[in-house]
């Protein structure tokens, strides 16, 4: 257990389970995510790899957190 701690930012995020791979499905997943949802893209995403080559040489325990940064003045009142 360790403590993780980012800048604040607004984004959609979800977790990639696996291999790097197909790492870019994580990536469309978050970014379309965000756009059917009425957020405003800043066209930058981040990962960060929870657990990784680092830390395991088993890759189906690697975790990696993929998040779409969107503008956190988005008005999702409609949504």
């Amino acid at each position: 257990m360790r403590e993780l701690r980012l800048p604040e930012r607004t984004a959609a995020v979800t977790t990639h389970t696996g291999p790097h791979d197909d790492l870019d499905l994580a990536y469309a997943a978050a970014g379309s995510y965000a756009g059917r949802s009425g957020f405003r893209s800043q066209d930058y995403v981040e990962d960060v790899h929870l657990i990784g080559p680092r830390d395991t040489d088993v890759p189906e325990h690697w975790r990696t957190l993929v998040a779409w940064l969107v503008a956190p003045e988005t008005d999702r009142s409609s949504v």
